[in-house]
């Protein structure tokens, strides 16, 4: 038993469990991880952004993991030949919101690190988001102000992860 009681002294400490709920929630759920790191190397979009843009917290299942304009989602749907795609399919889910974020980032002059903005961006279209200018809703703004809280906790959050940081290389581009 002595043995047993030292684990945490043997083993390195990338390799013992975190207390932190995210970092365990994204171990457990490892095509979470896979489909956001994927996200990101493609498209640049951030992981933290990622996951925070998602309809469901980390560990639980969903029916659906976006909501995405009716015009985007087909648009997404022609533009990656990508017929079946649906919004239940978490790596389906995580692909659209980097392709959104980069037309965002063309059409609207955002950046993949502005969360809420993104969010708004994939609810309601590219045009939506020009026109939220002029007849604010204050619940979608609610959400986006949520998405982009959710996005600062989700980075402070993966520095106490120290295996996904190993396992998505693009976690050493950032400026920790």
């Amino acid at each position: 038993m002595q043995g047993c009681s030292d684990i945490a002294q043997v083993v390195p400490e990338r390799f013992v469990k975190p207390d932190n709920l995210f970092c365990r929630g994204l171990y457990q759920n490892n095509d979470w991880l896979d489909a956001a790191v994927a996200t990101e190397n493609h498209w640049g979009l951030p992981l933290h952004i990622a996951l925070a843009e998602l309809n469901m917290p980390v560990g639980t299942q969903a029916s659906e993991y976006i909501k995405p304009s009716y015009t985007d989602w087909e648009e997404y749907r022609l533009a990656s030949e990508n017929w079946d795609a649906s919004v239940a399919d978490i790596t389906t889910a995580l692909d659209f919101l980097g392709w959104h974020a980069q037309m965002a980032s063309q059409r609207n002059d955002l950046t993949m690190n502005q969360a809420g903005e993104l969010y708004i961006a994939s609810r309601i279209g590219h045009g939506g988001l020009r026109r939220l200018e002029y007849h604010p809703d204050q619940l979608l703004l609610e959400q986006a102000d949520a998405v982009e809280q959710r996005a600062t906790q989700y980075r402070e959050d993966l520095k106490s992860c120290p295996r996904i940081r190993e396992r998505a290389d693009s976690f050493f581009r950032w400026p920790w």
